[in-house]
This record gives C-alpha cells, sequence and structure tokens, in this order.
C-alpha cells in the first residue's frame, strides 16, 4: 500500500505549483481538490472558481470568482483570459469524477479547460497535469479513516480512536480513568467497519468500551481487549506491541494495523512483517 502524509501532499503541491503552465483560474474539486486549488490560487493571486458555480454557467465563471476589492487583481482592474485548471488531489486509473466533469463541461466554449490531479494512478488516468504517479492501492492522512481497506484492518484505540489518557499512571479502581473511558474525546473515527479493535485497556472495562464505541458509531467485528487483573500487572507484563502484533498474525487476512505509539509501530510491523500505520508520526511501516 502506498500512503502519503499531509507534509509530503504539502511539499508536493508547493513543488508542483512551480512547475504548472500560467492559467487565469483554477477550481477544486471538493473536497480533497480544494486543497491544492486553494494553494496555487493563493502563490499564484489567481482568482478560485466554484465547481457548482462552474458547472451552472461555465461563461463569466472567471470573472465571478470573488475577490477582495484590495487585492490587486481588483485594484488595478489587470486582464486575464480563459484558462482554467481544474484539480484534485489524486486520479485513479479511471479518473471517474474527472471524466464526469469533462463530459458535463463538453459543450462550453468559453473556458479553455485542463484537468490536472496531484497524484495520479497510472498512465491510464485521464489527466492533462499530474505531479507524480501514486499507484493505488493508497492511502492519504487526509481520509485514511474513511477507506475501503480499514474493513479489514485492526485499530488501537487510545491515540487512534480516541485521546490518550493524560493523567498518572492508572491505578486499581481508578475513578478518574474510569471517567476517561466515558468521556474521551474521538479522534479518527472510521466511517467503515473496521475488523477489530485491539486494545491495552483492561477486560474489565470491557462495557465501559462498548459504550463508548456505540455512542460514536464505531462499528466493528471483534473487541480485544487485555487480560491482565489490574494496571500494576499490565504493566509488568509489558507486553503490549506484542499482543497487538499477535492478534494481527492471528488475523491472516488483515491487510493493516494502526496503532499511535511509534515504537509499538514498529515491534507490531517487525513481528508481523506487514503494514502499520502509525498515527503519530503519519507513516507507514511497510
Amino acid at each position: 500500500m502506498n500512503f502519503v502524509s499531509f507534509r509530503q501532499f504539502y511539499d508536493d503541491i508547493a513543488t508542483w505549483e512551480r512547475e504548472l503552465p500560467y492559467f487565469d483560474a483554477i477550481c477544486g474539486i471538493p473536497r480533497s481538490g480544494l486543497i491544492p486549488a486553494a494553494y496555487i490560487a493563493l502563490r499564484r493571486n489567481i482568482r478560485m472558481v466554484e465547481l457548482t458555480d462552474l458547472l451552472r454557467e461555465p461563461e463569466g465563471a472567471i470573472t465571478r470568482a470573488p475577490l477582495r476589492k484590495t487585492n490587486p487583481i481588483v485594484r488595478d482592474n489587470r486582464k486575464f483570459g480563459n484558462r482554467l485548471l481544474i484539480v484534485d488531489d489524486s486520479s485513479s486509473d479511471r479518473s471517474v469524477t474527472i471524466a464526469g466533469l469533462r463530459e458535463q463541461l463538453a459543450a462550453q466554449t468559453a473556458l479553455n479547460v485542463s484537468y490536472a490531479a496531484v497524484y495520479r494512478a497510472s498512465e491510464r488516468s485521464k489527466v492533462d497535469y499530474f505531479f507524480r504517479e501514486v499507484p493505488q492501492l493508497r492511502m492519504f492522512e487526509w481520509n485514511w479513516f474513511r477507506h475501503w481497506q480499514l474493513k479489514t484492518a485492526l485499530l488501537d484505540m487510545d491515540g487512534v480512536l480516541c485521546e490518550d489518557w493524560s493523567g498518572p499512571p492508572e491505578q486499581n479502581n481508578d475513578p478518574a480513568f474510569r471517567n476517561h473511558l466515558r468521556t474521551a474525546k474521538s479522534l479518527y473515527l472510521p466511517d467503515v467497519p473496521v475488523r477489530s479493535i485491539v486494545t491495552s485497556r483492561l477486560e474489565r472495562y470491557r462495557a465501559e468500551i462498548m459504550q463508548w464505541l456505540e455512542s460514536h458509531g464505531v462499528q466493528y467485528s471483534r473487541l480485544i481487549m487485555h487480560p491482565a487483573r489490574s494496571p500494576e500487572e499490565r504493566r509488568a507484563l509489558g507486553d503490549h506491541a506484542s499482543r497487538k502484533a499477535k492478534a494481527y498474525i492471528q488475523s491472516p487476512d488483515s491487510s493493516l494495523f494502526v496503532e499511535s505509539d511509534i515504537r509499538q509501530a514498529r515491534v507490531i510491523h517487525e513481528q508481523s512483517n506487514r503494514p502499520v500505520l502509525c498515527t503519530d508520526s503519519m507513516e507507514l511501516l511497510s
């Protein structure tokens, strides 16, 4: 699997912008395409056309794109032409979204439209401009928790689904920690059902964990918890990463483990010899 972090995405956009030819305006395909479109529009100080307005009436779309009166384009009444770049974050081999836009705009003659994606899947992708190829299977930091691949994934809980406990080390019969289990703020909530949730939280808290997951709409097949009888016993065992790796190995058709801690992520990857996504560093160990 190919993974792109948000930092890499930004660096690639910044480099790509300097390589692209001149355009009078740019249009981002919602939602991810708005990121490169906004950067290029700001960097070049060109108008940013809104897609629904473009599709509704292509003629005059660049002129209608709003700018502040103090912007030099407006203030100095700078001339502009009709070259428009429509951009997305990525394009598949079939380029379904871009192909659909080409068809919708095929009859218009007011604009000279080009189509682009920061990342294309292959030379079969139907784009006029791209920065580099990122073949499928691929996953991006900005939408990995919506990826269909999570259907066969195992996810850690603390640091992935919800915020980590930030208090003192958990004690036996710890009311503050028990309250955290019920009220922890969410981080990355998957939009698809996941294979398993593998956590080092104690088995005694299963009811609280299931309640939290249900209240946040997290769908899963298995909830694997730590069997230790107390936090002290769990700390003595020190088997957080190895237990997660074992659960991963025992699920041979699972294709991804998502872990927050980079040290544990490395152990899980080394012991399972399979991909692990670390959310703290946003890197895929593969």
